[in-house]
């Protein structure tokens, strides 16, 4: 009964280790929910107020040319994929990518999807 005793005892202690990671745990996850719904809400009110902000995901924000990492994807397109222009949101949907975030995708076929993520590989470490 000692050696069983002692064995739960054993375990005790190792459930309550557990435990405090996972309150610890729970902190961090709280803290971090609180900078991101703060974040959202933030982009939500410059949002209402007209106001651009990195926040901003719609196309027109994308379609521009005066990223630091444009000047390589021109060159990819012309001398790569031998073309002098882009397919309507095509340039959008690489700056995004070049820029590390995600991008959900949706054209008809023939409309130049390969070329949105065969141009920023060649364009990426």
């Amino acid at each position: 009964l000692s050696e069983e005793l002692d064995s739960v005892t054993s375990e005790l202690h190792a459930v309550d280790i557990q435990i405090q990671e996972l309150l610890e745990r729970q902190q961090e996850l709280i803290q971090k929910k609180n900078v991101l719904t703060k974040r959202i809400k933030l982009c939500l009110e410059d949002s209402d107020a007209g106001e651009s902000s990195e926040c901003d995901s719609s196309p027109a924000s994308w379609n521009k040319e005066d990223f630091p990492w444009s000047g390589k994807v021109k060159d990819v397109l012309q001398n790569v994929f031998k073309l002098q222009k882009f397919r309507p949101l095509q340039l959008e949907t690489i700056n995004v990518t070049m820029s590390g975030k995600e991008v959900f995708l949706v054209m008809p076929t023939g409309g130049g999807k390969s070329l949105c993520y065969q141009l920023p590989a060649l364009c990426s470490d």
